[in-house]
C-alpha cells in the first residue's frame, strides 16, 4: 500500500461514466498508469483505447469524430495542418521519442547493411520516416540514390511483428524498420536467437524532438460536451504522468506498465527508464505537456529537407507553431486541466 499525491479533479461523479474514444499508437507509460490505477474513473470516464492501424486512418478518424482524442505523432498534425489546411490541433505534448530507433533483423548489425535492403514503414512520407531517413543518410545512404527503399506497412504495433518474424505475411523478407516504446525494449528481450538489433538511435543524429502529441479536431474546443470530458481525460493523464516521473512511484509504475502491456518485469523495467528519460522520454517543458518548441522545430526541418512541404516558400514556421486561438497548437484544454486539478493522497496499491 502506497501513499501518493495525486492531480485529479476534485469533485466527478462517477456513478454515470461518459465515454471518451482514445485512438492511440501505442500504450504509453502514462496512459498504463492512468489506467491501471483507475485514474480515468476516478475522472468520471470510461477511455475506450483503439489501437491505431496506421497514421492515415487515425487522423482521419480523428476529423470525422471516430476519435474523441488521438495521440499520435506531431509531425502528421503539421503536414496536415500545414499541407492540406485540416483542421487538426495539438492540445500538447506527451513524449520526445522514448526509444525511438532503428532496429534491425538479427542478421543485420550494421546500418551499412541495409544497403539495397526494403526498410517497412507506417508511411513514406511520414515523421518517422523522414527521422530514418536522416539516420542512414549519417551512415551514407540516400533513399534517392536507390541505396535502400520503403514498404509500407502501417503502425508499430503491425510493424514490430513483421520484424521479430522476419517476413511480412506474403512471405517477403524483413530486415529493418522504425521502433519506440514499447516496442524496442521488447526487442531487446527477446530469446537470444530472435533478439533484434538496435543499429541506432533518433537522439544520435536529431535531438530534441516531440514525437507523441495530444491531437483533437479543432471544432471539439467550442464542443460544449467535447470539452469538458476532454478536460477530465487530459487532468488523468496529467496525474498519471506526474505520478510516472516521480522516482517514489518506480515500482508501482513498472507494475502498472507490466499490466497493461501484459510483459515481465524485466521489460516494463526498461519501458519505464526509456519512458522517464529527461531528453527523450514522456517528459515536456514544465513538466505540463508544453510542446518542445525546439523539438517541434527539429521535426519540421528534417520534414522540410526531404521536401515534405507543400507551402510557399516564405511561410514562416515560427509564427505558425506559436500556441493560440485557431492556430496548430491550443492550451486551452491543457491549461483548464491542470487548473482544475487538487491534490489529494490516495491509498494505491501495487
Amino acid at each position: 500500500m502506497l501513499l501518493a499525491i495525486f492531480c485529479i479533479l476534485a469533485a466527478v461523479n462517477v456513478s454515470a461514466l461518459e465515454t471518451v474514444v482514445f485512438g492511440a499508437f501505442t500504450q504509453t507509460a502514462t496512459y498504463s498508469v492512468a489506467n491501471q490505477l483507475g485514474l480515468f474513473t476516478e475522472a468520471g470516464l470510461n477511455v475506450i483505447f483503439e489501437a491505431v492501424p496506421n497514421s492515415t486512418y487515425a487522423y482521419a478518424q480523428v476529423l470525422n469524430g471516430g476519435y474523441d482524442i488521438l495521440t499520435g505523432t506531431i509531425d502528421n498534425a503539421v503536414n496536415l495542418r500545414f499541407n492540406s489546411n485540416e483542421t487538426l490541433t495539438v492540445i500538447g505534448q506527451l513524449d520526445q521519442g522514448p526509444d525511438l530507433t532503428l532496429a534491425s533483423a538479427p542478421n543485420i548489425t550494421t546500418v551499412e547493411d541495409l544497403k539495397g535492403k526494403p526498410l517497412i514503414v507506417d508511411s513514406p512520407v511520414s515523421g518517422y520516416a523522414y527521422l530514418l531517413r536522416k539516420i542512414l543518410e549519417s551512415h551514407g545512404l540516400l533513399l534517392e540514390n536507390g541505396d535502400y527503399y520503403f514498404q509500407t506497412v502501417g503502425s508499430t504495433n503491425l510493424r514490430y511483428p513483421d520484424l521479430v518474424a522476419g517476413t511480412l505475411p506474403n512471405g517477403t523478407e524483413v530486415y529493418a524498420t522504425i521502433l519506440t516504446y514499447p516496442f524496442t525494449a521488447a526487442a531487446e528481450t527477446l530469446p537470444a536467437a530472435q533478439r533484434l538489433n538496435i543499429l541506432s538511435y533518433v537522439a544520435d543524429v536529431v535531438d530534441p524532438v516531440v514525437s507523441t502529441a495530444f491531437t483533437i479536431r479543432e471544432d471539439a474546443l467550442a464542443n460544449a460536451t467535447m470539452t469538458p470530458k476532454l478536460t477530465r481525460f487530459v487532468s488523468a493523464m496529467y496525474a498519471a504522468n506526474l505520478y510516472l516521473n516521480n522516482p517514489a512511484n518506480k515500482n508501482c509504475s513498472v507494475n502498472a506498465i507490466a499490466k497493461q502491456l501484459n510483459v515481465t518485469l524485466e521489460t516494463a523495467e526498461l519501458d519505464y527508464t526509456a519512458a522517464i528519460q529527461a531528453d527523450t522520454g514522456e517528459v515536456s517543458p514544465g513538466g505540463n505537456f508544453t510542446v518542445n518548441e525546439e523539438g517541434l522545430m527539429n521535426i519540421i526541418n528534417v520534414r522540410q529537407e526531404f521536401g515534405g512541404f507543400t507551402v510557399p516558400a516564405d511561410f514562416n514556421f515560427t509564427e505558425a507553431i506559436a500556441p493560440g486561438t485557431g492556430k496548430l497548437i491550443d492550451y486551452s484544454i491543457r491549461d483548464a486541466a491542470i487548473a482544475s486539478c487538487g491534490k489529494r493522497l490516495l491509498d494505491i496499491s501495487c
